[in-house]
């Protein structure tokens, strides 16, 4: 493997001595290209002991970085027609840092306080089957949320010569569509696992919204299942308390109310009370015994219970953020708060 530091030497110099664009794309290719010097160090680095990897993968990874940068100066300097190379012994330019955006850092948070309580984090797709968004949990065919107008459905292409688009249709269980929710994971994953499970699934979700500043077209949601022998509405309340505890600290109170979702038998909404007062957070229910017999499950051996949280919601009471919107609109004035 030939030396990062042999290799800087010469490409600085290359890059210097470059005087047109040709001669530039030239030393590029020959360190940076597919087939090029430092591309090769790359490619071997996966051969090395552990240590060894992350040793020589930073310093490798950290020198194709300062040689891109080169590259960009000596083309701008070509492209004013100076004819004068560029002096390496200027300061690089400066580099603004990042940040964690504030939905994925509440669904970190989200996810180490799961993973502390024994649960795993599992993932599912975001383009979904009919059966499993709707069939499959209870939903049946002529519910509201099944409607166009509601749920994002996918159209297949239309055939060659066809003179137009084609148009999924809105019935039968292989329909697909943009997923409303994030419970068809439940009836994925009980299709591969027998329980006791224990699991919840963060990701995007769409629906046909009206978009204003608490309501989004899409957002970030986070759902959980537990079925275990013996699981009561108790546990699930005292599941739901200890997670809010945690997140928002130990003096919040939780609170739960009579709800409906079709999939959930009893439903409920979990309220919580903050320095804000009293705000509903989440809904929740023992699973349906029909979805059980649905995922294979026995409900007269196993019960079981789910429920679903938006992240967005969390994160802005956290953050103490009045509009959704924000999150999605890419404002660096936004962003740097957080």
């Amino acid at each position: 493997m030939k030396s990062l530091e042999d290799i800087k030497l010469r490409a600085q110099k290359d890059i210097s001595a470059a005087k047109d664009a040709q001669q530039l794309f030239n030393v590029e290719k020959k360190y940076l290209g597919r087939k090029g010097e430092l591309t090769l160090v790359l490619k071997q680095v996966k051969d090395l002991s552990a240590e060894e990897k992350r040793t020589m993968g930073k310093q490798a990874n950290e020198l194709q970085k300062e040689l891109e940068q080169l590259l960009s100066v000596q083309r701008r300097v070509l492209a004013e027609g100076s004819g004068a190379a560029a002096d390496l012994s200027l300061p690089a330019l400066k580099q603004e840092k990042g940040s964690v955006h504030p939905l994925m850092a509440m669904q970190q948070r989200i996810e180490d306080i799961f993973l502390q309580m024994g649960y795993e984090i599992l993932y599912g797709p975001e383009i979904e089957k009919a059966k499993y968004n709707f069939d499959l949990l209870n939903i049946p065919e002529k519910h509201p949320s099944r409607d166009v107008w509601d749920t994002f459905y996918v159209s297949a292409p239309a055939p060659s010569g066809s003179g137009g688009q084609g148009a999924a249709k809105k019935s039968g269980p292989e329909t697909p569509l943009l997923r409303t929710h994030i419970s068809p994971m439940q009836i994925r994953v009980m299709e591969e696992r027998k329980p006791p499970i224990r699991f919840i699934s963060p990701g995007r979700v769409f629906r046909h919204e009206a978009t204003d500043a608490t309501h989004e077209a899409n957002y970030f949601y986070n759902e959980g299942l537990v079925i275990e022998k013996g699981i009561s509405f108790g546990d699930m309340l005292g599941t739901l308390d200890v997670f809010f505890k945690a997140l928002f600290g130990d003096d919040v109170e939780t609170r739960a109310q009579p709800s409906f979702f079709p999939f959930v038998e009893p439903g409920a909404e979990v309220l919580m009370k903050g320095s804000k007062g009293w705000m509903e957070m989440l809904g929740c229910g023992m699973v349906h015994p029909k979805v059980l017999k649905n995922m294979g499950v026995d409900p007269k051996e196993y019960s079981g219970f789910a429920f679903g949280m938006g992240i967005d919601r969390l994160m802005m009471y956290y953050n103490d953020v009045r509009d959704i919107r924000s999150s999605y609109q890419g404002d660096l004035r936004f962003l740097k708060q957080f």
